[in-house]
């Protein structure tokens, strides 16, 4: 007991100093180049949550999403390209690391079947044919494979930390307070952004890069991204976060008191807020096709016949009132009017004129190979500089038709176990988490179609935690087994 005793005090004296030398080296370094003292003072404090991240794995796994979110950020702020990935890893990998040597010590156990679950066998499958794909033919090099396999590996070693991390209806409470809190500090942000427009070091970061500054200025107006990555990836959980909020807004007041509804209903005017600045067209159909499968099960319920009542007049006030000075709402109206929008017709003419090379190719061109990406790592290829705009065409061009289908498979895979694990619960308030959950994931699902939604950085996070929170309740957390 004394020695882990004084092993723990020597830790907390060594961070003590450390911070005690960082101080006054910040403070120098700065006087003579402010960019390198931003690296140093990014690298004290990456140095610090490095300790907290292998000390504490369950912190560690919420920092993790932390900076995942919001590393771009001082990337803006130095004007300088960080290597994020790698930062992402390393953490990661502490993440893992503290969760292996924590599990000698804690005497949980798992009921999950990972060798028998159909879910997780599709998903070893998936992977599979991923490492195979090194040898696909069509493939020019095997450089983009490899950065592919990395992030791939990446989100596989977080799904299955999320299994470890989530040991109770306690910790999934904590993870949805979590989670609504980061994107409601984005979508604040975002709101910020928009009120007083992009910050100077914003404006010289997208200014830097013709690609990010078309996909960012649009008609001469910027697209909110707060401070995630891009518009389209702070759009799809703005929409995410919204869904979940109003589910739980139809809850009883028993259950949510009347403060925390009032809650709930500022943070849903600041998440649609957000959403309707990003401008991203596939996360403003996110938000019904989510809602709706919320409505659908739920006709039962009073407080959710009343949601749908005041979410349909909303939608049809701003699809059809008169508003037209807005760019905002008419970017909005063409989310669902597709037909007078030339983008969205020629999207459709390019799906179609691929549909041949697609029946001919059942492995696909290889991972990579299509959009920007085929243009950096297999330049030549046919896929190259072909932008799928759709995460099941890219499958269907990368990994053919046979990829497609396992994609398709572990997709509906999850929002089965979802919707399953919500006819079983009892309790309303972990029924309607649930229900979120297949809302989500439904609604990620469709706008599957339209943009690589679950491909995102942040997107592919959130997604895979709450497939790990499904798979976990579904063996350890279900009360009717």
């Amino acid at each position: 007991m004394y020695s882990q005793q004084a092993k723990k005090n020597t830790i907390i004296y060594l961070f003590i100093l450390l911070w005690v030398i960082a101080v006054p080296a910040i403070a120098y370094i700065s006087s003579l180049d402010a960019k390198l003292s931003i690296v140093l003072f990014a690298g004290v404090i990456g140095l610090a949550l490095a300790t907290v991240t292998a000390a504490n794995f369950r912190l560690g796994y919420y920092i993790y999403i932390v900076i995942s979110f919001s590393i771009h950020l001082p990337e803006r702020m130095a004007k300088a390209t960080i290597p994020v990935g790698v930062v992402m890893d390393s953490f990661l990998l502490l993440v893992l690391a503290g969760a292996i040597f924590t599990k000698q010590r804690e005497n949980e156990k798992s009921n999950i079947e990972y060798y028998k679950d159909p879910l997780l066998l599709v998903l070893y499958f998936y992977t599979a044919y991923l490492l195979i794909q090194c040898f696909n033919p069509n493939m020019f090099s095997i450089s983009g494979w490899f950065i592919f396999i990395r992030v791939y590996i990446r989100n596989f070693i977080f799904l299955f930390l999320t299994f470890r991390v989530i040991s109770g209806w306690n910790e999934i409470y904590k993870f949805f307070k979590f989670w609504l809190a980061l994107t409601t500090a984005a979508a604040l942000y975002g709101c910020l952004q928009q009120a007083t427009g992009l910050l100077p070091f914003e404006k010289a970061y997208i200014a830097m890069d013709p690609d990010k500054f078309r996909t960012v200025v649009l008609q001469g107006r910027p697209r909110i991204f707060s401070f995630m990555a891009d518009p389209a990836a702070f759009g799809v959980l703005m929409a995410c976060s919204s869904i979940i909020c109003m589910v739980l807004l139809t809850a009883k007041q028993q259950l949510i008191s009347f403060p925390k509804k009032v809650l709930l209903l500022f943070m849903i005017i600041v998440h649609l807020l957000a959403l309707g600045f990003s401008g991203t067209r596939t996360a403003y159909v996110m938000l019904p096709v989510g809602l709706l499968l919320f409505f659908l099960v739920n006709l039962h319920n009073r407080n959710t016949l009343i949601a749908a009542g005041v979410f349909t007049f909303t939608m049809l006030a701003i699809l059809f009132g008169p508003f037209y000075s807005s760019p905002t709402i008419i970017r909005f109206r063409t989310a669902f009017m597709g037909s007078q929008d030339e983008s969205l017709n020629l999207r459709d003419v390019n799906r179609h004129s691929i549909q041949p090379w697609i029946y001919a190719h059942p492995i696909g061109g290889g991972v990579m190979t299509a959009g920007a990406d085929g243009e950096t790592y297999n330049p030549g290829h046919r896929l190259a500089g072909f932008q799928p705009d759709s995460g099941y065409l890219r499958s269907a061009l990368e990994l053919g038709w046979i990829g497609l289908i396992l994609v398709c498979i572990y997709t509906y895979m999850g929002i089965h176990y979802a919707i399953k694990n919500y006819f079983k619960e009892e309790y309303e308030l972990n029924k309607l988490l649930l229900i979120s959950i297949a809302a989500v994931m439904f609604a990620i699902l469709v706008a599957q179609y339209a943009q690589e939604a679950a491909g995102l950085v942040e997107s592919s996070i959130f997604l895979n935690a709450i497939l790990g929170i499904t798979i976990k309740v579904k063996y350890n957390l279900s009360k009717s087994k």
